[in-house]
């Protein structure tokens, strides 16, 4: 699941024999056997852009702001090298904090350049990772398991979300508010999606003969129209998307009903955090990271224009939508653990938590999986700029 949605066409969830959930889809994971046909489809798709005219004025001062700043960024030499940045998805205002610590030189100030490159449907990013075609890519706990399970060494060492984004979505006509209000209800969920809502309603004590659970893909017009009572969506994906259209709705947090958990998250593989160098360009990366995300927290209209005008520019998307993706994406970025210790911290309650999480929908995972040690380093280097 990206941070905002702008999928476009109807998506094929198979890859292989393996089914492939809203989570490794869109966070880029997949088997790492899929290797082999995932290098070619990395451009970004989708029609031509189409922002709003309400966005003409924010256009013309947030794009200025952001070449203003862009100068003297540029003008740093990146003596750490360069690295590949493979997204989850396509081109949205999910990553529209990275946009600005690429636009304002954020990251070159710490001398690392950084090749920001825009996921899809035919994007295995824990493969390409393992595979060390990419430096560093976003995914989510399940798939960064999957591809530990499979033999990759791979580490998560940091984290975007700071609450689990699952929710089931309903019309604020007829909100499910609580798991009680499930009963007798008819939902939508993506079949890869299954052993979290089983678990879901396991944890909540809702037996499955108590609701109707219908087959779903991409296309939430079913909930729009009332055929569905309540949608699986992500609480920056759909939610806002249907704001954007007018259509106000109710949500039912993952997060506040047992299954709370770390997402969208940073992963590298074991051996660039031990090779010295790697490591440096990562600690480098990071810190411009976490740059980009404080200014994108303050002013989300800065991050939505720049995709709609450059990041994502060709991928049908409008300003009113990728703003209210990017807000409702803030709200889950900051938690009291960021607000003490920074962007993309993970205590060790978040990381205990997260594996239970993925325990309960049968993931095995252990903390050996999480790595701190380089938001330690990267922190330091953010407070002396």
């Amino acid at each position: 699941m990206s941070r905002s949605d702008s999928r476009g066409p109807a998506l094929d969830t198979s890859w292989g024999s393996r089914a492939i959930s809203r989570r490794s889809l869109l966070r880029g994971g997949a088997s790492l056997a899929a290797l082999g046909g995932a290098g070619a489809v990395l451009a970004a798709c989708g029609s031509s852009s189409k922002t709003s005219s309400a966005s003409s004025t924010a256009a013309s001062s947030t794009t200025a702001a952001a070449t203003a700043t862009t100068a003297a960024g540029a003008a740093t030499v990146a003596q750490l090298g360069s690295v590949d940045y493979q997204l989850g998805w396509i081109a949205n205002s999910g990553y529209s904090g990275s946009y600005i610590a690429k636009t304002r030189g954020y990251y070159t100030r710490h001398g690392v350049d950084v090749n920001i490159i825009p996921g899809g449907p035919s994007v295995a990013g824990m493969a390409l990772l393992v595979a060390n075609k990419r430096f560093l890519a976003i995914s989510d706990p399940p798939s960064v398991s999957a591809a530990v399970a499979e033999g990759g060494d791979v580490k998560i060492i940091g984290a975007g979300y700071q609450t689990n984004p699952a929710c089931i979505m309903s019309l604020a006509s007829k909100p499910i508010n609580t798991p009680a209000d499930l009963k007798g209800k008819t939902i939508g969920v993506g079949a890869a999606d299954d052993p979290e809502w089983h678990a879901f309603l396991e944890i909540n004590n809702i037996a499955l003969t108590e609701l109707t659970t219908v087959p779903a893909g991409f296309d939430t017009s079913p909930l729009a129209a009332g055929q569905w009572d309540g949608y699986l969506a992500f609480l920056n994906d759909e939610v806002p998307q249907f704001a954007a259209k007018g259509i106000n709705t109710a949500v039912l947090k993952f997060q506040d009903y047992g299954m709370p958990s770390v997402n969208e998250v940073y992963a590298v593989t074991g051996a660039t955090l031990t090779d010295q160098a790697s490591r440096k360009k990562l600690v480098a990366f990071m810190a411009g990271e976490i740059e980009g995300w404080t200014v994108e927290l303050t002013n989300p209209q800065l991050g939505a224009q720049l995709t709609v005008d450059d990041f994502g520019k060709n991928n049908g998307l409008t300003y009113q939508g990728e703003l209210l993706a990017a807000q409702a994406t803030n709200a889950i970025s900051v938690s009291a653990d960021t607000k003490a210790h920074g962007l993309f911290y993970m205590s060790e309650a978040a990381i205990t938590q997260t594996l239970k999480t993925l325990s309960l929908t049968g993931v095995k995972a252990n903390p050996d999986m999480f790595d701190t040690s380089i938001l330690a380093e990267a922190y330091p280097l953010v407070m002396a700029t």
